[in-house]
């Protein structure tokens, strides 16, 4: 199974990119962030995930192992195969689509195109515990390592959200805490805002 592949960038369509690697190009279906992360003769490396069908096999490219990772959790729900995965990851960022279904906002996820209020209602209820992993304890979370910061609700569901996507506590928190002081608030800021730090 692959797990990633690095090469050059020899093409990009409306939502697939040609990934050049020794002469061999391989096609992979990406997410409209993923595809925007993406130019032409640009050398990167490309997270994916091979589909093995009857009717033949698919690559799915990522940017970010946090939007691979939310990939696999959105094919896990039923009725959601890797085309709707990729459309709804095409829809918001990968951080802002787990902080929704986190929050259980219905209504934010519903605005993504294509998908409705019941498939909306599907992955919460079937995600939400996914996304709020269990090695961020609340009860336990220590204090603010900046003595001037509070540890506030909406910092706790950013560091859950974090932890969702595969940050350990320890590294949230400081992702955190550092996205607090330059002036992000709620959780979606805060979250938005560790990304771009780390």
């Amino acid at each position: 199974m692959l797990n990633y592949i690095n090469g050059e960038i020899v093409d990009i369509d409306s939502n697939k990119v040609v990934v050049d690697v020794n002469g061999i190009g391989y096609e992979l279906q990406v997410s409209a962030n993923t595809l925007a992360d993406c130019q032409i003769g640009q050398k990167r490396k490309l997270n994916c995930y091979m589909q093995v069908r009857e009717d033949g096999v698919s690559l799915f490219g990522f940017s970010t192992m946090e939007e691979k990772r939310l990939f696999m959790l959105l094919v896990s729900v039923s009725g959601v195969g890797c085309k709707v995965a990729i459309s709804i990851l095409g829809g918001m960022t990968a951080n802002q689509l787990a902080l929704a279904i986190y929050n259980g906002d219905i209504k934010q996820i519903t605005k993504i195109k294509g998908l409705g209020k019941k498939t909306a209602e599907r992955l919460v209820l079937e995600l939400r515990e996914k996304v709020t992993v269990e090695s961020c304890d609340f009860e336990t979370l220590p204090i603010a390592v900046n003595p001037d910061i509070t540890v506030t609700k909406d910092m706790q569901n950013a560091i859950a959200v974090l932890c969702g996507l595969g940050k350990n506590q320890a590294d949230a928190q400081k992702l955190v805490e550092a996205a607090c002081k330059l002036g992000a608030k709620t959780a979606e800021e805060i979250v938005n805002m560790a990304f771009r730090i780390n």
